[in-house]
């Protein structure tokens, strides 16, 4: 077996395989996943082997290469249930990876006037890959440093498992032709008699390098940029649904606070008939539980905590506010409704699944010299998964911790800085405004 046909059946496949593993293994697996990986990866070995090396014409030799490449393509999607585009976008990125580590060990060896990338190509016997322990070690420090710096850069990008969005299918198409381009220059380079002069060989390895850099950035880019358009658009329709929940409440709470102001009125005048003492105390209690009415010095806020109180009653919780509503005078009303509604929402999921002593919920507005400072604390039983310094939620997928992204989204429209911390199973929101110059042109812009 020659030196090509060991490396383009063995060894350029495992190092393929182990690249494109870095970005698939959060992938959703199959059924029967084990079985289906070893049958997969031995056939992907199988047809590498197949592959006849006809013609050391360094197109053909690219062309062998992306072959492999598309096998392993739809092998991956063949143990993974994950859609075309996914799987497409994850194991080019793994040949981009391998190809930039390949480049990295091939530029070395020409600076040190070894014979490099050719004992990958060569006609010679497979030992010659090889040759002495040098070779090995530079072949390591090469491919691992390489590996370990794309999957911290770029893998760690994909840990959510949700799925790839591109903004644009032609810089993805660009990226890969980039790609493309750089695979069959490189094997023009390595066979070519022509190109001889090491000081250029190596500016076309540092010129490979550079492509290999540029399209897993472009790559990256499109679909992180995709990813935070979609949660923006999400965040800003939870916002405009807030305030129109908030004008509805606004009207129900005003509603039921006159007809059991009217009701009052109405047991009083009760109280010269028939009825008895004790049955008009039972039906005062059952109306007392709307008279939890909040009033803070803002309407807005007034409407929201009423609104969370009443809920809080109902779901057996305590809820303790001492708030200066009148400081927050610069926030919108929509503003105001959609930041305390997603706090209590997510204050009251958490405090559920507690001992009911510690169902409590502290929530505290004060204003400290310029600062208006908001800080809610309640207890938790789960653990808090954080993402980027936001805890995330393990419900329903599609709005994944959505409810602290939208309160990180009005607090800065806000210029405010949010500090959330989970310690001893007591979560605690801190949000410090400062309140004049309160609005900044993001607010102004979007009242406008």
């Amino acid at each position: 077996m020659t030196q090509f046909e060991f490396y383009k059946s063995f060894q350029f496949v495992t190092e393929l395989l182990i690249a494109q593993a870095m970005y698939v293994f959060r992938f959703k697996r199959r059924r029967f996943f084990i079985p289906k990986l070893l049958l997969a990866v031995g056939l992907c070995y199988l047809f590498a082997w197949a592959l006849p090396a006809l013609s050391e014409n360094p197109f053909y030799v690219s062309f062998i290469f992306l072959l492999i490449f598309i096998f392993t393509l739809l092998l991956n999607k063949f143990i993974f249930d994950e859609s075309w585009l996914t799987v497409a976008f994850c194991c080019v990125a793994g040949y981009t990876t391998q190809h930039l580590a390949f480049e990295l060990y091939n530029m070395l060896m020409v600076a040190l006037d070894y014979p490099s990338a050719s004992g990958f190509y060569g006609t010679g016997d497979f030992a010659g890959i090889f040759p002495d322990l040098f070779t090995a070690i530079i072949y390591v420090t090469s491919y691992a440093p390489a590996y370990f710096v794309f999957y911290m850069l770029f893998s760690t990008q994909l840990r959510t498992r949700e799925p790839i969005k591109l903004k644009s299918t032609f810089i993805f198409v660009l990226a890969v032709s980039v790609l493309v381009v750089d695979i069959v220059l490189n094997a023009v380079v390595v066979k070519s008699d022509v190109i001889g002069a090491k000081s250029l060989k190596i500016v076309i390895g540092v010129y490979n390098i550079l492509c290999c850099f540029f399209s897993m950035f472009l790559q990256f880019e499109v679909s992180v940029r995709k990813k935070l358009e979609d949660t923006l658009d999400r965040v800003e329709h939870m916002w405009h649904q807030a305030s129109e929940q908030y004008r509805i409440s606004k009207e129900n709470i005003e509603l039921i606070n006159l007809k059991c102001h009217d009701l009052k009125h109405q047991i009083h005048n009760l109280r010269s008939g028939e009825i008895s003492d004790k049955e008009l105390m039972e039906i005062e209690e059952q109306i007392s539980i709307y008279d939890l009415s909040v009033k803070t010095g803002n309407d807005a806020l007034d409407v929201i905590l009423t609104e969370k109180s009443l809920l809080c009653k109902k779901n057996g919780i305590i809820i303790n506010i001492m708030a200066q509503g009148e400081k927050m005078d610069f926030m919108t009303k929509e503003d105001i409704y959609s930041l305390f509604g997603n706090i209590l929402d997510n204050a009251m999921t958490a405090v559920r699944d507690v001992e009911p002593d510690k169902r409590v919920i502290m929530l505290n507005i004060e204003a400290v010299g310029e600062m208006l400072v908001i800080r809610e604390t309640n207890c938790f039983a789960s653990p808090i998964n954080f993402e980027n310094g936001l805890p995330v939620s393990k419900g329903d997928k599609r709005f994944h911790g959505y409810g602290m992204k939208s309160i990180k989204y009005v607090c800065d429209r806000y210029g405010a800085d949010l500090v959330v911390k989970a310690e001893n199973n007591v979560f605690t929101l801190n949000i410090l405004f400062l309140q004049n110059g309160a609005r900044n042109s993001e607010a102004e812009k979007h009242e406008k």
